[in-house]
């Protein structure tokens, strides 16, 4: 995999999520209920399930929920090739398929998500920050039945500095980690 190497905090990430899913949760929420708690990672293969709340800022006390997966340099293993994430989030609190890729991805060009030899899918990088370029759709009842069903999403994009780009993510373990997910109730 020849792919320009990234390194993304954790904390990142939970901040991101959080943010983006602040409204929503703030909707879920009563003004009485005992707060929620943080989980510890729970791994199902190569996902994993974590469960944050965070202390300050729009999203405050409310607990967000998310699967993800990460890809990691084939010549640094400290350093993060891709990761994939879902959650549910918005008004409708709809699964979301959230890709993260290196900061040098082609913004225009997109990213193609294939699962196995299904057709591939569109997913439209939304935005770079310093340290990755993010995109997001939908995980319909079709893609998820797709990836509870498949073995590997190949995720296909351009880097500005090495042109085509593939990864592969590995779909062991989705299934149970939806399940979990599902079970949260966030």
């Amino acid at each position: 995999m020849t792919v320009c190497s990234m390194s993304m905090a954790r904390t990142g990430l939970a901040v991101w999520l959080l943010a983006a899913a602040a409204p929503a949760l703030a909707q879920n929420q009563s003004p009485t209920a005992t707060p929620p708690a943080a989980t510890p990672t729970q791994s199902f293969r190569g996902w994993a399930l974590d469960c944050l709340v965070p202390k300050s800022g729009e999203g405050a006390g409310k607990r967000v929920c998310f699967i993800h997966h990460e890809v990691h340099n084939k010549d640094d293993a400290r350093l993060i090739a891709a990761r994939v994430v879902v959650r549910r989030a918005g008004p409708q609190q709809k699964l979301m398929l959230i890709i993260q890729l290196p900061p040098n991805t082609t913004q225009l060009s997109g990213i193609m998500a294939t699962i196995d030899v299904n057709k591939p899918r569109p997913v439209a990088i939304q935005g770079c920050l310093p340290n990755f370029c993010y995109g997001a759709a939908e995980m319909t009842p079709d893609l998820e039945g797709e990836a509870k069903g498949g073995s590997q999403m190949t995720l296909s994009f351009a880097a500005r500095d090495r042109g085509a780009q593939q990864i592969s993510v590995p779909l062991a373990g989705i299934t149970a980690a939806l399940a979990a997910l599902q079970k949260t109730g966030s």
